[in-house]
C-alpha cells in the first residue's frame, strides 16, 4: 500500500484532534471534579448516578430532617413528661403528709393549697407546644388541652367512660343542716340530737368534670351505661366486594352534599343496605334499561338523580330541586361480622366498608330478617348497633353494640345496658343540704334494682347497693372501658381540660355542630424515617392526664370547708353556753355541741380518709404518667437506632456516590499529564512530517 505524505499529515491530525479532546477531557474533569458532565460521557455512570443521587435524597430527607424533626417532637414531650411526673410525685407527698389526723386544721389548708397549685402546673403542661403545635391533642394541633379562660362552652353528650375500679363511695353526715348558724343562735329552735346527726354511705361514680348543664324543668336527663361480654364476641372475616356510588351533588338552593351509596347489587337474599347522611336517606334502584335512579329523601324533600350503567351522571334525570350531580362507580371490600346474642342467636350482617368523608354519616343494614344502623364514623370506623332493644326487669334496656375498624377487623363488641337518669333522680345546684340528705336517704333505702342519682353541683352519679356491687365487679372489656355516663355542661373554669382532648362528646356554637372522637381511630402523628418505617411521636392527652388530679384536689378543698364551717358552728355554741345562765338553755346547747362534736369527729374522720384514698388516686395518676414516659423513651430508644443505621446508610450511598461521580484528583492529574506530553510530542512528530517532502529525496 502506498502511503503518501497527505496520508500521514491527515492521520497526525486526526490523532492531534484525538490527543486534544483526551486532554480537553480531562481538564474538564478537574476543573469540575466529575467523571462526566453529561449523560452520554458514559450512560452507565450516569444511570448509577440518577439512582445513588435518588437514594441519597431520600436519605438525606430521613435523616438530616424527618428524624430530627421527630427526635425535637420526642424530646419536648419528654421534658413535658419529665414535669408532670415530678408534679404527681409531690402530689403524693402532700397527700401522705395530710393522711395524719394530728395536723391542724391550717396544717391541711396548707397541705390543699400546695395541691391546688401542683394541680394547675399539672394542667399547665399539657399545654406544651412544639413549633407553634400543641403536643399532646392529638390530629388537633392547633387546639390547646385545657380552656385559658372561664367560658360557656356548650358541649353534650359528653360520654365519661370508666372502668369497675372506678367505683367508689360517698359519705354523707346528714342533719347537719339543723346546725346552721340561724338554728343554733335560736334558743326556741328545735334540739339537735346526736341521733339527729347519721352517717349515710352509698356508691359513687365521680365524673370527669362538675357544675353540670342540667336545671329544674329544662327536660334534660343523662344515661348510665355500663358493658358486658356478648356470649360469643364478634369475628369478622373480608371475604367479599361490592359496589357503591359516590354521589355529589348541588341543590338548587346551592348546598353541596356528599354520599357513597351500596348499589345492592350481587346481594344475599333478604339483604339489603340504605345509608343516611345530613338527614337525607339514599336508595339506589336498577331500571329495566339497566340504568340506576337514586333517591333522596328528607321530612320535607326528594332528590331523584340518574346514571347509566357505567356510572355516568345523567342530567336529564334529575330533580327540579337539583341544581347539578356527579356520580362514579367504584369497588370496595365487605366484611362480615359474625357474633351471638343473649339468647343464643348467632347473628351476621355484612358490611360495605364506605369511605370515611369528614362527617359522620349512618347506613341502615338488613341480613336475614335481622336489622342494625351501622354508623361511619369521621374517622373511617364503624359502629354496629343491633335494632333489636331488650327491656329488663330493672327497667333499664339492653342492645348488642360491635366496633369495627376501617380495614373491617373487629375492634371491640359488647353488650350496652343503658340506665336513664330523669329529672326526678338528679339533684340539681339549686338543692339545699335538707334535699341533698333526703336524696341519700332514699338511695340508702333503695337497695335493690337499678338506682342512680345524678348530682350535678358535684359531678358525681350515685349509686344504691346493688347496682354499686354490680358496677364494681364488672370485668375488663378488650378495646372497651365497661362503663360509661353520658351528660351536658357548659360553663367552664381556667384549667379545665376540653372534653374533644379526652371524650366522644359533640359541641355547638352558632357555626353549627361538631362530632368530636366518633370512632375508635387514634390520632397517631408518625413521622416517616426510613423506607417503610416510621416512628409515631406524638402522646394523646388520654395517655397522660386525668381529670381525676383537679377532682382530688377540690374534692379535699370542698370537705375542709366543710370541716371549717362546723369547726365555726363549736366555737359558736360554746361561746354562747359560756355566756347563757338560762339551764333549759344550756342543756339543749351541750346536747346541741354533742351533736356538732359528733359531726365535726365524723368530718375528720371522713378527711382522713379521703386523703388516703387521694394518695391512691394520685399514684395512679403518677403511674400513668410513667407509662407515658416509658412509652416515649421506647420511641425515642427506636429513633436513635433507626438515625444511627440512617446515618450509616447516607455515608454509605454517598461513598457509593462519590465513587461513581467523583475523579480520582491523583489519578487524573497523571493522566493530564501524560496527555499534554502525548498532545506535545504529537505536535512535534507532525510538524517535522510537515516539513518533508518528495523534493527532500531528489
Amino acid at each position: 500500500m502506498r502511503i503518501t505524505n497527505k496520508i500521514m499529515q491527515n492521520n497526525s491530525l486526526y490523532n492531534i484532534n484525538n490527543n486534544k479532546i483526551t486532554e480537553n477531557q480531562l481538564n474538564t474533569m478537574m476543573s469540575t471534579g466529575k467523571k462526566i458532565t453529561r449523560p452520554s460521557d458514559d450512560p452507565v455512570i450516569a444511570i448509577r448516578a440518577l439512582r445513588l443521587r435518588s437514594s441519597v435524597t431520600q436519605l438525606s430527607q430521613y435523616y438530616e430532617k424527618n428524624a430530627k424533626d421527630a427526635e425535637s417532637w420526642l424530646d419536648v414531650t419528654a421534658d413535658a413528661l419529665s414535669t408532670v411526673t415530678a408534679v404527681l410525685t409531690d402530689c403524693v407527698k402532700q397527700a401522705t403528709k395530710g393522711a395524719n389526723m394530728d395536723l391542724t386544721m391550717d396544717d391541711l389548708s396548707t397541705i390543699v393549697t400546695q395541691m391546688e397549685a401542683l394541680s394547675k402546673e399539672y394542667y399547665s403542661t399539657g399545654n406544651v407546644d412544639f413549633a407553634g403545635r400543641y403536643i399532646f391533642t392529638g390530629y388537633r394541633t392547633d387546639n390547646a388541652l385545657s380552656f385559658d379562660r372561664t367560658t360557656t362552652a356548650d358541649y353534650t353528650d359528653i360520654n365519661d367512660e370508666y372502668n369497675a375500679e372506678n367505683i367508689g363511695t360517698s359519705t354523707r353526715v346528714t342533719g347537719m343542716s339543723k346546725l346552721s348558724s340561724e338554728n343554733i343562735l335560736n334558743d326556741s329552735s328545735e334540739t339537735v340530737y346526736q341521733s339527729d346527726i347519721v352517717e349515710v354511705t352509698v356508691g359513687r361514680l365521680r365524673l370527669s368534670y362538675d357544675t353540670l348543664n342540667y336545671k329544674k324543668n329544662d327536660g334534660n336527663t343523662a344515661q348510665l351505661k355500663w358493658r358486658e361480654s356478648l356470649l360469643q364476641p364478634a369475628t369478622s372475616a373480608v371475604d367479599d366486594t361490592a359496589k357503591i356510588v359516590q354521589l355529589t351533588f348541588t341543590t338548587s338552593e346551592g348546598f353541596t352534599h356528599y354520599a357513597s351509596i351500596p348499589m345492592n347489587e350481587d346481594t344475599a337474599e333478604d339483604e339489603s343496605f340504605s345509608v343516611t347522611n345530613e338527614g337525607i336517606t339514599y336508595n339506589i334502584t336498577k331500571n329495566p334499561d339497566d340504568t340506576y335512579t337514586i333517591t333522596g329523601k328528607t321530612d320535607t324533600e326528594e332528590y331523584v338523580f340518574k346514571m347509566d350503567e357505567n356510572g355516568v351522571y345523567d342530567s336529564t334525570g334529575q330533580s327540579t330541586n337539583v341544581a347539578s350531580g356527579i356520580t362514579n362507580i367504584e369497588s370496595v371490600q365487605k366484611t362480615t361480622v359474625t357474633y351471638t346474642n343473649a339468647a343464643g342467636q348467632q347473628i351476621q350482617y355484612t358490611i360495605p366498608l364506605l369511605p370515611a368523608i369528614g362527617q359522620t354519616y349512618t347506613m341502615d343494614l338488613e341480613y336475614n330478617g335481622n336489622t342494625a344502623v351501622a354508623t361511619v364514623n369521621s374517622d373511617g370506623t364503624y359502629t354496629i348497633v343491633d335494632n333489636v332493644v331488650t327491656e329488663n326487669n330493672d327497667g333499664t334496656t339492653s342492645r348488642n353494640i360491635v366496633n369495627v375498624t376501617g380495614n373491617g377487623s373487629i375492634h371491640s363488641s359488647y353488650v350496652e345496658t343503658t340506665l336513664n337518669i330523669g329529672a326526678e333522680n338528679i339533684i340539681y345546684t339549686t338543692s339545699d343540704d335538707a334535699e341533698i340528705d333526703d336524696f341519700y336517704n332514699k338511695i340508702n333505702e333503695q337497695s335493690t334494682g337499678s338506682v342512680a342519682y345524678l348530682n350535678a353541683a358535684t359531678g358525681e352519679i350515685l349509686l344504691n347497693e346493688e347496682l354499686t356491687n354490680k358496677l364494681s365487679t364488672l370485668p375488663d372489656l378488650i378495646n372497651a372501658n365497661s362503663i360509661d355516663v353520658v351528660y351536658d355542661k357548659k360553663e367552664w373554669s381556667t384549667g379545665d381540660i376540653k372534653p374533644e382532648n379526652l371524650f366522644n362528646c359533640t359541641y355547638t356554637d352558632e357555626d353549627g355542630t361538631i362530632l368530636y372522637n366518633h370512632g375508635t381511630a387514634a390520632h397517631d402523628i408518625a413521622y416517616d424515617v426510613g423506607f417503610a418505617q416510621s416512628v409515631v411521636v406524638n402522646t394523646t392527652a388520654d395517655a397522660v392526664f386525668t381529670t381525676s388530679v383537679k377532682r382530688d384536689v377540690d374534692d379535699l378543698d370542698n370537705m375542709i370547708n366543710e370541716l371549717k364551717q362546723m369547726s365555726g358552728t363549736l366555737k359558736a355554741l360554746n361561746e354562747k353556753l359560756e355566756v347563757t345562765t338560762d339551764e333549759t338553755v344550756k342543756e339543749k346547747l351541750k346536747i346541741e355541741i354533742e351533736a356538732a362534736q359528733k359531726a365535726y369527729d365524723s368530718q375528720r374522720t371522713t378527711l382522713q380518709k379521703e386523703f388516703e384514698h387521694k394518695i391512691t388516686s394520685m399514684q395512679r395518676a403518677l403511674d400513668t404518667a410513667n407509662l407515658a414516659v416509658t412509652e416515649n423513651g421506647t420511641r425515642s430508644k427506636r429513633l436513635d437506632l433507626v438515625s444511627t443505621r440512617l446515618m450509616s446508610q447516607t455515608t454509605t450511598f454517598k461513598t457509593l456516590q462519590s465513587d461513581n461521580e467523583d475523579i480520582d484528583i491523583a489519578e487524573t492529574v497523571t493522566q493530564l499529564t501524560s496527555a499534554q506530553v502525548t498532545y506535545e510530542a504529537s505536535l512535534m512528530a507532525t510538524g517535522k512530517i510537515s516539513q518533508s517532502s518528495l523534493i527532500n529525496y531528489i
